[in-house]
This record gives C-alpha cells, structure tokens and sequence, in this order.
C-alpha cells in the first residue's frame, strides 16, 4: 500500500480527517471545540504531521530526523 492508499483508507474509514492546510485554512473545529474557545477556554487540538523520514529535516522547528 502507497502512502497515499494508505492516507485515503484513513480518511474514508474515519481514521482521520480529510487533509486542510492549516497555514491557509486555518484548524477546522467542530462545534464543541468552537463552544469552549467561545467560552474563553482553550482546548487542545491533537494532530501529527505526516510524511517521510527525509522531511523531518528540520530540526530548527524542534524536529529530529528519524532515520
């Protein structure tokens, strides 16, 4: 299974969201996270950036490469 395969299995068994890009999109919240940051609380929004061990290249950011 490609990378891709694999992220569309995920995406269509509701393993995962379908992909948004967070620098132009903004994080999508649904409506209790919404009712909470309205309340003035905070919640936390767990995500992972996926791809391939070369990209984790960017140590400046606080990643390691993992190879």
């Amino acid at each position: 299974m490609t990378f891709d395969e694999w992220l569309d299995y995920g995406i269509k068994n509701d393993y995962c969201s379908p992909q948004f890009c967070n620098t132009h999109d903004g994080l999508p919240m649904v409506d209790i996270e919404m009712e909470v940051w309205d309340e003035g609380h905070d919640p936390c929004l767990h995500m992972v950036r996926l791809g391939c061990p070369q990209d984790w290249q960017l140590d400046a950011e606080g990643y390691k490469e993992t190879q």
